[in-house]
């Protein structure tokens, strides 16, 4: 990794101007990544800016409403981007394709790129850039800016040290998957930063409503083997409960691997996979132009139906 830290250095040295930027719907592992690499570039005298719509925020889930809320930077928007891009860098994290990005048109402006990620590589990864790192062995980009930080001596704020041990404890679900003795190093140094855990938990919390209502789609789950759920959810989900709702079904006894599917607001069919390991979640969201982890995957379809999706899945499992 000293490689790769000393790559960035010797970039954030070069620019003047930076954009960092992650994929759609960004989660606590995208925010938490940016507020590191925001920290170490500002340490270092130049200009780094978040692309992140906080004139916005209700395009947001609420961990990210909440955790905005509680830090200060500077940000850009699709709106305001194109300001900074003289001399800029600009630094993708948590995805390597065009289309997941935060704003894919980004990339139709002449401007040096660097890409950032952990997730399974996929041929139509963002070729045009000057600098490439991927680590499917990492279970966040937190974690990897955790060390970054560690390496150029850099303390971070309690929120930003909170946002970013939330980030790892979401892609880790709770620190069961993708956990290695390196994360845990990570906590700990965020935790030596100041991270304070009951700002975390508030980051993570949710309502009493939206408790319920993934309890009910727990409760029409079903087995489609001895041990793979299934969750059918109603129309209009959203992403984060299609992920939600597969986190919390394999935390089930006997339960190895859960596959839950909806129809998302634009129509398009929406599939969360989830696996402790016995079952290559990643590989069955390949058939549906996915991706993701051995472990953590998902997928959004638009040319089938629900139907033809789950047969296709009890199909590949079978």
């Amino acid at each position: 990794m000293n490689e790769l830290f000393d790559k960035l250095n010797e970039l954030i040295n070069k620019y003047e101007n930076f954009i960092l930027i992650g994929h759609k719907d960004p989660d606590l592992d995208v925010l938490g990544s940016c507020l590191a690499l925001y920290n170490i570039i500002k340490n270092k005298n130049k200009n780094p800016y978040i692309f992140i719509d906080k004139d916005n925020l209700d395009k947001y889930n609420e961990s990210i409403i909440k955790s905005l809320n509680k830090v200060e930077f500077n940000y850009v928007n699709e709106k305001t981007y194109k300001n900074y891009i003289k001399n800029t860098l600009l630094i993708i994290v948590d995805v390597h394709q065009q289309e997941r990005l935060e704003y894919p048109n980004i990339l139709e402006n002449k401007i040096d790129i660097v890409v950032i990620d952990h997730h399974i590589m996929y041929q139509n990864y963002i070729k045009d850039n000057i600098y490439l790192y991927n680590d499917t062995t990492l279970s966040s980009i937190v974690e990897l800016m955790s060390y970054y930080l560690n390496y150029n001596h850099i303390i971070v704020s309690s929120p930003v040290a909170s946002i970013m041990l939330a980030g790892i404890e979401i892609d880790t679900n709770s620190y069961n998957l993708k956990t290695t003795a390196s994360t845990y190093k990570a906590a700990s140094y965020l935790m030596e930063m100041g991270a304070d855990t009951i700002l975390k938990q508030e980051f993570l919390k949710e309502t009493k409503d939206e408790y319920i209502k993934r309890a009910d789609y727990i409760k029409n789950s079903f087995m489609i083997k001895d041990n793979i759920a299934m969750c059918i959810l109603n129309n209009n989900c959203t992403k984060e409960e299609l992920a939600e709702t597969a986190d919390e079904l394999l935390k089930f006894v006997d339960v190895e691997a859960s596959f839950v599917i909806g129809e998302l607001k634009n129509k398009h069919i929406g599939i969360s996979a989830r696996s402790i390991g016995n079952y290559d979640v990643e590989k069955i969201m390949k058939e549906f132009n996915g991706g993701g982890h051995l472990t953590n995957a998902g997928a959004e379809v638009s040319d089938k139906n629900i139907r033809e999706i789950k047969n296709i899945i009890i199909k590949k499992v079978g």
